[in-house]
C-alpha cells in the first residue's frame, strides 16, 4: 500500500511540479485554454506537435506564480507598458484577419498583466468567439499616437522601448517554437503608423527604439513656437472625434514641397510621376520615342547631381478645364482630358467639329490619335493636364517673386497641340496655356515665347498669330515644308494686330551639313537676342526641346547642338526679363544628350557659369545654308523690327569674329562720342562773346 502510494506520488510529481492547492481548478481553466488555443491556432502553424514541444508550451502558458522557482518565467518580448500603472487600459488592440481592428475604450479592464502570452491569447479567443492569428505581443501592436489632450491619467507614465514591426522578424524566437502569424501581406497598416507618416520608407534601424514622450509643457512651448513662425495652415483631418484614438498632435512637414530655409528665391522645378504612366498599351518603347524613360533619365540626373537639393520643388497639380480651354476648344478639352466615364456622357454633336473624332489601331497594337499619337485610357489624360499643371504654377511663381525662375520636367510635349488638333506626341499646349493664364490672372502685357525645338511649333503659333503681346520666335528646321510638321516658314510673321510678332527661323537645306553651335549662335546673336531686347519683355516662356542634339536620328532631327549651346542661350535670356525666365521639356529623345542638355540648363538657371562651347565651333563660320536662311529672315522682319538692319553684316561672322567686331563698333562709337564732345566743348567756347574792352582815356 505504501509502495502505491509512493508511486501516485511520483506520477503526481512528474505531472504537476508544484504542489497541489485550492487553486486546482485553475489549472484545469488553463489546459483547456491550451487545448482550444491548439485547435485554433494559425492555419499556418503545425497542429501536431510532439510530446517534448507540448510540454514546453505548457510550461511556458503556465503563469509566473506556479512555475517552478529555479526557472524564471520566459517571455518572448519586452513589455510595452509599465505593469504597475493602469494606463495600459486605452492601447489595448484586438486584431483578427477577418475583422477590423477592435480597439477597446478606457474603461475596459484587463487581465493581470503577469499573465503569459497563450493566456491572453486564449482570453481573446474565448471573447471573439473566432481564432485568432495576430499576435497579442506589445511589441507587434499597430502604433498609434499618444493622446494626452484625452487621457490625461497617462503624462505622468512614460512607456517603454518597444520594438517595432520593422524589427520583429529579427527578434530571438526559441528555436523549435512556431512562430503564430502577425500580419498578412495584403492587410492595411493602420492609421497613424509611422511608415504612413512621412512618404518614403524609413530605415529599420531608425525605428529600433521609440523616443521618449516629451512632456506636455514642452510639447505646448514648442506648438506656440512653430504657430508663431509659421503660416497657419489648414489642419487636416485624420480621424473622427468620436474614435477611440485621435491624433491631435500638430500636422507634420509637407512631403512633396521643398521650402528652403533661405528667403531668396531660387530656381524651380516642377516634376510628377503621374507623367511616367501616360504610355502606349504595347508597352514596346523602342516603337515609341516619346516614353517615361525621358523624364525618368533627367530626374535621375539632376538628382545624383544634387541639383534637385539646390533648387525648390514645386507641389504638382492637374489643370482644369477652364484652364484648358483658354487655348482649346471645349470639343477638344472634353475628348483628351476628361476621364473615360465622362467621356461616354458628353455630347456627341460637339466632337463634330473636331478634325480627328475617333483613335485609330496602331501597327504596334495599341491606339492614337495617329501613328506618334499614343493613347492610354486611363493615363494619358491626367499625365496631359499634370503637364500643363505644373508649366501654369511654375511660370506664375515665376512671375509673383516666389521664385526666380524654374524648369518644367513634363510629358507628353505640348508645343504641336493646337486648338482643336492632338499632334506630334502633344495634346495640351503648355505653354502657351501658361502664357494666356499669366494675360488673365495677372494681367502681364509682354510675353516672350522662345521656342528651340527642331520642329516647329505650329500650336503655338496658331494660338498667339494675331496677337501683340505675345512675341513667338522659333527656330527649327524646315526644309522647305519637307520636315515635320511643314510649318513655319519665314513669311509667316503674323496677322492683324499681331504682325510682326511672329518670327520663324526656318533652316532649310536638309543635312547638307548638319548645323550646330555655330549656326545657332549667329541666329541667335543676329536675330533672337536684338529682336528680345527691342521687345522688352516682362517674362520669357522657352519650349525646351532638346532634340536638335547629336544623336538624334535623321526623322527626329539630325542636328549637332550641343548642350552648352542651350545653357549659353539660356544665360543670355535671363538678361531681359529682370531674369524671369520658365523653361518647359518640349522635345528630346537621345536620352544621353536630353540628360546633359537639361543638367545645363537648370545649372545656367541657377547661377552656375555655363559650360564652354567648343573652340572650333567658336570660329567656325556658318554654312551657306544657315547663312542664306539668317539674311532671308533679317530681310523680312526687319520692317518689324529695325534693330536688325544693323546686325546684318555680322551675319556671315564666326561667333569670335562677331564678337570683335561688336567691340571695334563700340570702341568706334566710343571714339566718336568722345570726339564728338571735344568739338562741341571746343565750339562753345570759340562762341563765348569776348568781354568788351575798357577804355582808361
Amino acid at each position: 500500500m505504501e509502495t502505491e502510494s509512493n508511486n501516485d506520488q511520483s506520477s503526481t510529481a512528474s505531472d504537476f511540479p508544484l504542489r497541489k492547492t485550492a487553486s486546482e481548478p485553475n489549472l484545469l481553466k488553463v489546459r483547456l485554454k491550451q487545448r482550444v488555443m491548439e485547435r485554433r491556432c494559425s492555419p499556418m502553424s503545425k497542429r501536431h506537435l510532439p510530446p517534448s514541444l507540448k510540454k514546453k508550451l505548457l510550461s511556458t502558458c503556465m503563469p509566473p506564480s506556479e512555475s517552478p522557482p529555479q526557472e524564471p518565467p520566459k517571455e518572448f518580448s519586452p513589455p510595452c507598458y509599465d505593469p504597475g500603472s493602469d494606463n495600459c487600459q486605452g492601447h489595448v488592440l484586438f486584431s483578427s484577419p477577418s475583422m477590423p481592428n477592435i480597439s477597446l475604450a478606457a474603461h475596459h479592464v484587463l487581465s493581470p498583466p503577469d499573465l503569459s502570452e497563450a493566456a491572453v491569447r486564449a482570453a481573446c479567443t474565448a471573447r471573439l468567439g473566432m481564432p485568432l492569428t495576430g499576435q497579442m505581443l506589445p511589441g507587434t501592436l499597430p502604433f498609434y499616437p499618444s493622446l494626452p489632450a484625452i487621457d490625461s491619467e497617462h503624462e505622468d507614465n512614460a512607456p517603454l522601448d518597444t520594438i517595432s514591426e520593422l524589427q520583429e522578424p529579427t527578434t530571438a524566437v526559441p528555436r523549435g517554437v512556431i512562430r503564430p502569424l502577425g500580419r498578412t501581406q495584403s492587410s492595411p497598416l493602420p492609421l497613424g503608423h509611422p511608415l504612413l507618416e512621412g512618404g518614403a520608407a524609413v530605415p529599420p534601424q531608425t525605428l529600433a527604439i521609440q523616443p521618449a514622450p516629451v512632456p506636455p509643457e514642452e510639447n505646448e512651448q514648442r506648438d506656440a513656437e512653430v504657430q508663431g513662425t509659421e503660416p497657419r495652415s489648414i489642419r487636416p483631418l485624420s480621424r473622427a472625434l468620436s474614435s477611440p484614438v485621435v491624433h491631435l498632435g500638430a500636422p507634420g512637414p509637407p512631403t512633396i514641397t521643398r521650402r528652403r530655409a533661405s528667403s531668396t528665391p531660387t530656381t524651380g522645378l516642377a516634376f510628377d510621376s503621374q507623367m511616367l504612366k501616360h504610355a502606349c498599351i504595347c508597352g514596346n518603347n523602342v516603337l515609341h520615342p516619346e516614353h517615361a524613360g525621358r523624364l525618368q533619365s533627367i530626374w535621375a540626373r539632376l538628382l545624383e547631381t544634387g541639383l534637385v537639393q539646390r533648387c525648390d520643388r514645386l507641389r504638382p497639380r492637374k489643370a482644369s478645364t477652364q484652364e484648358l480651354q483658354s487655348c482649346h476648344s471645349e470639343a477638344h478639352v472634353l475628348l483628351y482630358g476628361t476621364s473615360p466615364v465622362n467621356r461616354y456622357k458628353m455630347d456627341i454633336s460637339k466632337l463634330g467639329t473636331l478634325p480627328v473624332t475617333a483613335f485609330v489601331r496602331l501597327p504596334c497594337g495599341g491606339i492614337g490619335v495617329d501613328s506618334d499619337t499614343t493613347w492610354n485610357e486611363v493615363y494619358t489624360a491626367p499625365a496631359a493636364r499634370m503637364a500643363v499643371g505644373c508649366t501654369i504654377d511654375l511660370a506664375f511663381r515665376t512671375w509673383t517673386g516666389d521664385i526666380r525662375n524654374g524648369f518644367a520636367i513634363v510629358r507628353p510635349p505640348g508645343h504641336h497641340a493646337e486648338p482643336q488638333q492632338a499632334m506630334g506626341f502633344c495634346f495640351f499646349n503648355s505653354i502657351a496655356i501658361a502664357a494666356r493664364m499669366l494675360q488673365k490672372e495677372h494681367r502681364v502685357h509682354k510675353i516672350l515665347i522662345f521656342d528651340w525645338d527642331v520642329h516647329h511649333g505650329n500650336g503655338t503659333q496658331e494660338v498667339f498669330y494675331d496677337d501683340p503681346r505675345v512675341l513667338v520666335i522659333s527656330m527649327h528646321r524646315h526644309d522647305d515644308g519637307n520636315f515635320f510638321p511643314g510649318t513655319g516658314s519665314p513669311a509667316e510673321c503674323g496677322a492683324g494686330a499681331g504682325l510682326g510678332f511672329n518670327v520663324n527661323i526656318a533652316w532649310s537645306g536638309g543635312l547638307n551639313p548638319p548645323l550646330g553651335d555655330a549656326e545657332y549662335l549667329a541666329a541667335f546673336r543676329s536675330i533672337v537676342m536684338p529682336i528680345a531686347r527691342e521687345f522688352g519683355p516682362d517674362i520669357v516662356l522657352v519650349s525646351a526641346g532638346f532634340d536638335a542634339t547629336e544623336g538624334h536620328t535623321p526623322p527626329l532631327g539630325g542636328y549637332r547642338v550641343s548642350p552648352a549651346c542651350f545653357g549659353y542661350m539660356t544665360r543670355q535670356l535671363m538678361q531681359v526679363a529682370n531674369g524671369r525666365v520658365v523653361l518647359a521639356l518640349e522635345g528630346g529623345y537621345h536620352l544621353a544628350s536630353i540628360c546633359d542638355s537639361a543638367e545645363e540648363c537648370v545649372r545656367v538657371l541657377l547661377g552656375d557659369a555655363p559650360s564652354p562651347i567648343s573652340a572650333t565651333e567658336l570660329t567656325r563660320p556658318p554654312c551657306p545654308n544657315a547663312v542664306a536662311v539668317i539674311q532671308k529672315v533679317i530681310g523680312i522682319q526687319s520692317m518689324h523690327w529695325p534693330c536688325l538692319q544693323e546686325i546684318a553684316k555680322t551675319a556671315t561672322c564666326s561667333f569670335n569674329d562677331a564678337l570683335r567686331n561688336e567691340k571695334e563698333d563700340k570702341d568706334t562709337v566710343t571714339a566718336m562720342a568722345s570726339l564728338s564732345m571735344q568739338q562741341s566743348a571746343a565750339s562753345v567756347l570759340v562762341s563765348y562773346p569776348r568781354p568788351p574792352e575798357i577804355s582808361h582815356s
